[in-house]
């Protein structure tokens, strides 16, 4: 498999970096696992005792690369923005397997858009590109049409991603994904060393906790 962002979007100052993890077991929760999911959650709840979501650069950096294509703020919140929300008002988040408990820890700590996709899900090569003519699946399952320019990541037959707003629900893990393509993205207000180093920590968690092989395919 390969990922290839088109010039029109990096251009727009977005940042990104694509990996791949095969030969995954997602499905025991060991008690090393369930002790580090406390200890992380506890850590982001001290880290975040204080924090101004209208200020912070990394989260508006989202919103200011929205604005470049004349994307409304309202409907098109950052997936990174819409969990810390949740979290800050102590909602449930979705834990339903290792992956998922992990991709919420991540995307919490960084406030990255990190997209997490099984990878047997997939139909052939990525291609993060400017659409405004296809059809995407919403989380409700419902077909819609895009209705002016906006980036999306997408393979050989669907969109599998929306700006950082709407993934393909037939994309998304489960207990039974063994193989798994994974998105990391930045913004202007985001180094190129940081999404590194985010990549990194995914890439050794993910591997400790689930066992399998990674290999960066985009950077």
């Amino acid at each position: 498999m390969t990922f290839t962002p088109t010039r029109e979007v990096l251009d727009l100052g977005l940042k990104v970096i694509c990996l791949q993890i095969t030969d995954l077991n997602n499905k025991s929760e060991t008690k090393k696992f369930l002790a580090f999911k406390e200890k992380a959650y506890k850590a982001l709840k001290q880290k975040y005792q204080e924090f101004d979501i209208e200020t912070d650069l990394i989260l508006k950096g989202f919103h200011e690369l929205h604005k470049k294509l004349n994307i409304k703020r309202r409907k098109n919140t950052p997936i990174s923005e819409n969990i810390l929300k949740r979290f800050l008002k102590e909602e449930k988040l979705n834990e339903d397997n290792k992956l998922l408990t992990l991709y919420n820890i991540f995307t919490l700590d960084s406030r990255l858009s990190i997209g997490m996709y099984d990878m047997d899900k997939i139909k052939g090569n990525i291609t993060l590109k400017i659409d405004d003519k296809s059809s995407y699946i919403s989380l409700d399952g419902t077909i819609k049409k895009l209705n002016q320019k906006q980036y999306v990541y997408k393979d050989e037959n669907y969109i599998i991603s929306r700006l950082e707003v709407t993934q393909n629900p037939k994309t998304i893990v489960d207990k039974n994904t063994k193989n798994i393509l994974i998105t990391i993205e930045g913004n202007e207000a985001t180094s190129a060393e940081y999404i590194m180093e985010v990549a990194s920590e995914i890439i050794d968690l993910i591997t400790t906790y689930c066992g399998g092989k990674a290999q960066i395919i985009y950077k």
